[in-house]
């Protein structure tokens, strides 16, 4: 199954719009923009440093450019990185994607307010993201994770239960845990929390990592 799923993020990058349209229904990008009222605040800057980990197919990237904010995006996948790029030079703006790993971010300290990951695969549960993550981000900066959106049951039935099933078990979105991504960031130095964003036919989970400054010793 995983295989499976490296193939639709890879050489079958085409097709993946279509299959999160289908087994999402329809809610898929919807869901992507549940993260953007926790990342651009009105209390925040007006228009925040962003970066968004794990791109993929560039329609969160491409709305939160429309919004006028400085954001660069990352995916190791070069066929992701290609249709992101399409999009944007379609819609006019110049791309700021770059291919590139989470566990050794080619960014310098403090350089972002918010990164941003939608839906990611267990890199999110590294270490080193970890780190980085806090590296990267200036004082009280966030990271703002979307894992997961439970559809509601009703309505969910037939074929279109087993899409989903076998959609969240290629994806493992899954089989992320929120207990273990809590302790891994906490020690790392963030304040977690939990939020909830009630779509049209599902629930979409937000995790907010705020860094917690290092505070000096008299």
């Amino acid at each position: 199954m995983q295989f499976g799923f490296r193939q639709l993020y890879g050489n079958f990058a085409w097709t993946y719009d279509a299959v999160a349209a289908v087994v999402s229904l329809g809610e898929w990008k919807a869901w992507g923009r549940a993260a953007i009222p926790f990342v651009c605040e009105p209390a925040r800057e007006s228009e925040p440093r962003l970066l968004e980990i794990a791109h993929g197919p560039g329609h969160l990237h491409l709305t939160l450019r429309r919004m006028g904010c400085h954001v660069v995006g990352i995916d190791l996948s070069p066929q992701m990185g290609a249709l992101a790029s399409q999009r944007l030079r379609r819609a006019g703006y110049d791309s700021t994607l770059a291919r590139a790993s989470v566990h050794r971010l080619p960014f310098a300290d403090g350089a972002f307010d918010a990164l941003i990951s939608t839906f990611p695969t267990d890199f999110i549960l590294a270490p080193e993201m970890a780190a980085e993550a806090w590296r990267v981000l200036a004082a009280g900066g966030r990271l703002v994770v979307v894992p997961n959106a439970p559809l509601r049951r009703a309505g969910v039935t037939g074929v279109m239960s087993a899409l989903v099933g076998w959609w969240y078990r290629i994806s493992r979105w899954s089989e992320l845990d929120t207990g273990a991504l809590r302790e891994l960031y906490q020690r790392a130095g963030f304040y977690f929390s939990e939020r909830r964003v009630p779509a049209r036919r599902s629930e979409v989970i937000v995790w907010v990592c705020e860094k917690i400054p290092v505070t000096g010793h008299g």
